[in-house]
């Protein structure tokens, strides 16, 4: 049965439906054409979430000295994306032995009108940029409650064409919900501390290879072993399943610290399997 964010997690009248998709990774080296390649194919995988709205993605780019945001239709192509979003440092430091980060994009998703205030809006931007003390290069995204999930079983196809895409470390499909029981949980483990780069855990979730290895046995959970690493998604789509597994992961040791600076196990290429 396709179910859209709304159907799935619902909330009294009156409060807008939450959830969030988050993905992290470390620093890493790439250019600013292979970030645009990555966004390029993140557009139309979102785009195809919304099968029932005529509308198109638009972008503008943050600059520093820039007057407000000037909104412009997606470039066709890698290169041209990629000397938008390319940041000076990325120029300054050509050798640099990680990368030194794009500019943010905002994108929406508009039918025509403001996309200050498009059906669906997201930032993106990737690198460690000039702010070396972030702990992670991140997209995180808030679907709205028209987002369509699709099955279980779609929605773990989407969500691992994402990661496909991005080759992060960790990522996650979670709700204030989840994020509540998790806490709970974690008091009840006797837990403190959380280091803050250390992974969510949700409906959907990601464990790479090269920052996590390979699960210590299996999990009361479907579970899909890829090449890079581990998806994991709870059998039941219920909050408590969520914090069943969380406290399941925390008690295996997998929700620690991920690398400050990752080298995914190849390079990224669009036909990549």
């Amino acid at each position: 049965m396709t179910q859209t964010v709304g159907d799935l997690f619902p909330l009294p009248d009156g409060e807008r439906v939450h959830a969030w998709l988050s993905l992290e990774w470390g620093s890493r080296k790439e250019t600013p054409v292979q970030v645009a390649e990555r966004i390029l194919l993140t557009l139309p995988l979102l785009r195809n979430r919304f099968p029932e709205l005529d509308a198109a993605w638009q972008m503008s780019v943050k600059t520093l000295f820039a007057p407000g945001p000037q909104w412009i239709d997606i470039p066709d192509g890698p290169e041209t994306l990629g000397a938008l979003i390319q940041s000076p440092r990325q120029r300054d430091v050509p050798d640099s032995l990680v990368d030194t980060g794009t500019l943010k994009a905002k994108f929406s998703l508009t039918a025509g009108g403001d996309p200050e205030n498009g059906l669906f809006l997201f930032d993106i931007s990737a690198g460690r940029s000039h702010f070396w003390t972030l702990p992670a290069n991140s997209i995180s995204l808030r679907p709205p409650a028209e987002f369509v999930l699709g099955s279980p079983e779609e929605a773990r196809g989407w969500f691992g064409e994402l990661v496909r895409i991005w080759q992060p470390e960790t990522a996650c499909l979670m709700t204030p919900e989840t994020m509540d029981l998790c806490r709970e949980r974690r008091g009840q483990l006797g837990i403190g501390h959380r280091p803050f780069s250390a992974p969510s855990v949700g409906y959907l979730n990601w464990f790479s290879r090269t920052g996590y290895g390979r699960l210590p046995f299996p999990l009361d959970a479907v579970t899909r072993e890829d090449p890079d690493g581990t998806l994991i998604a709870v059998p039941d789509w219920n909050a408590a399943a969520v914090a069943d597994l969380y406290a399941e992961l925390e008690t295996m040791g997998m929700l620690h610290e991920m690398p400050d600076h990752q080298v995914p196990d190849g390079p990224f290429h669009e036909d990549r399997a």
